[in-house]
């Protein structure tokens, strides 16, 4: 395998199975939408380099790994940065592949631009959302109560009270993610589990919240240029890793809850044409991005600013 990128080509050694356990199987296209299901597992339809339009950034380096470590060194890859019209251009045949968008983005592309012939092949990464305080040092069960404004704060211990002010991103997007984050932390119920890409799902309010467990004031707020203060003066924040790292926070180290990745609706996507179901060299690069090696190598080198998809039981 090797992937090349302008004038550099780097070599790669091959570190999977040979695809006997692969079963050739009818391909059934319905639609386009992520939540469209694509058997990509049947014999290839040719031997030419697969060109990919990747993100920059994290997207890149993650792809690069893939590449350059679980590929069998007989498919080659060229990696081109990804533009605002990449999709158009795997739609049209200009490149095979595209891994620089979440399944909200690529579905809104789809709609705006009726691309009938794209399909989300592998659901590798999720850049989540976090849970932050300066003042708890935990999410625990506990009795501590704060800001009732009846009676004097009551605390013994260092995990989030009840009564809490917990701040959520004030967009709709980031006030939604801050409430299903606060869902799978057990410290709200809604009115919907986790996973759904309709705007319904992606858009919940205050509205949606069912009951809190932890009795939490939930306020938005946009960040803009007062966040330290932010976090600093309410009990918890809920912030993405970019933020995060503004104020000198790390996701593993000093989150007490973070976005699960498992049915994560922003999952960063693999999307191929239809013209290439059934071709092998998919079918390994999509495995591979949700392969154990590929977690692993998430946890270790993102520390919490990328998470992979796929749930621990299948690692």
């Amino acid at each position: 395998m090797k992937w090349t990128d302008g004038n550099n080509t780097t070599r790669g050694r091959s570190v999977r199975a040979p695809l006997a356990f692969v079963l050739a199987t009818a391909i059934a296209l319905a639609g386009c939408s992520s939540g469209t299901e694509v058997n990509y597992e049947s014999e290839s339809s040719g031997d030419d380099t697969l060109v990919v339009h990747v993100g920059v950034g994290d997207d890149r380096k993650i792809l690069e790994y893939v590449v350059e470590n679980l590929l069998p060194d007989s498919i080659d890859v060229e990696l081109v940065e990804a533009t605002d019209n990449s999709n158009a251009k795997i739609a049209s045949g200009e490149g095979d592949l595209a891994y620089f968008q979440h399944i909200p983005a690529f579905d809104a592309d789809v709609a705006e631009h009726s691309y009938d012939n794209l399909n989300v092949v592998s659901k590798a990464n999720v850049v989540p959302y976090a849970l932050y305080s300066s003042r708890w040092t935990g999410i625990a069960d506990t009795e501590d109560q704060v800001n009732s404004g009846l009676v004097e704060d009551s605390v013994t211990g260092s995990d989030l009270p009840h009564g809490s002010q917990v701040v959520l991103p004030s967009s709709p997007t980031g006030f939604a993610r801050g409430l299903y984050l606060l869902q799978s932390a057990d410290l709200v119920t809604l009115d919907r589990p986790f996973g759904g890409t309709s705007r319904a799902d992606l858009t919940i309010s205050q509205a949606n919240v069912l009951d809190s467990q932890r009795h939490l004031s939930l306020v938005g707020l946009s960040y803009d240029n007062y966040l330290r203060s932010i976090y600093e003066n309410y009990d918890a924040v809920v912030l993405n890793p970019r933020d995060a790292e503004t104020i000198g926070l790390e996701p593993a180290k000093d989150a007490l809850a973070i976005e699960p990745g498992p049915d994560n609706p922003y999952a960063h996507v693999l999307v191929a044409p239809s013209r290439l179901a059934g071709d092998h060299r998919v079918l390994e690069l999509a495995h591979a991005l949700e392969s154990p090696r590929t977690a692993q190598f998430l946890e270790s080198e993102f520390r919490g600013t990328n998470i992979p998809v796929a749930s621990a039981e299948s690692r």
